[in-house]
């Protein structure tokens, strides 16, 4: 009769539907992660570098070792301004030897300001690019250590406001703060004097692809 065929395809039906459920079982059973939600938070790398205890002693040292080389720039910056305001107050009143000599004398003033400035760049620049680099290794084989321990599937570079990585996350995913008191804790540094100095020159704020670490 047609109802018993009707009955029999909605067994089937029924079974097939069981048969599915349990495979998809028994596949979270053999694979338990798949059922569990990834825990995944973002970071900005340079912020947690440069805002430890560690990259701020390293730099507040450079501050240090450069103070007397600024004061000398500063100085020089000085002698050749005045030197132009006075060239230019008294210029019409001097003779024209007197005037170039003057002149001649505040370019070499002026070329040799210029030099020093760019050897202070520089080497300022070298030194808090090499400092930062140090700490940047010691915190990207933390953060790796870090992901593991409290279990993330993955931790994401954020970027700046001004240039996001990431468009957008939900409030409370970023770690940074707490990665930072994570590390400082690690480290042992202790937290820099209130007060005290950055680096002369700031290492640059592009976030490195990946910090060059030690080979495993």
């Amino acid at each position: 009769m047609r109802w018993i065929g009707t009955v029999a395809l909605l067994l089937s039906l029924a079974l097939v539907g069981h048969g599915c459920c349990m495979e998809a079982q028994a596949t979270a059973a053999l694979n338990p992660a798949a059922n569990q939600t990834l825990k995944i938070a973002t970071v900005s790398f340079n912020a947690l570098v440069l805002q430890s205890n560690e990259a701020q002693r390293d730099l507040s040292a450079l501050e240090t070792k450069y103070a007397s080389r600024r004061a000398r720039l500063q100085a020089l910056n000085g002698e050749v301004e005045a030197a132009r305001k006075q060239l230019g107050d008294t210029g019409d009143k001097l003779s024209d030897q007197e005037r170039a000599t003057r002149t001649q004398a505040l370019s070499a003033k002026e070329k040799q300001l210029e030099r020093d400035a760019d050897d202070f760049r520089n080497d300022s620049q070298a030194d808090s690019q090499q400092a930062f680099q140090r700490v940047a290794e010691k915190v990207f084989a933390f953060l790796q250590e870090y992901a593991r321990q409290y279990g993330y599937a993955a931790i994401i570079e954020r970027g700046t406001d001004a240039a996001p990585i990431v468009w957008y996350a939900a409030d409370g995913i970023d770690i940074t703060g707490e990665l930072i008191k994570a590390y400082n804790v690690k480290s042992g540094v202790p937290a820099p004097e209130a007060g005290g100095q950055v680096s002369p020159a700031r290492p640059s704020s592009t976030v490195p692809a990946k910090p060059a670490v030690p080979h495993r």
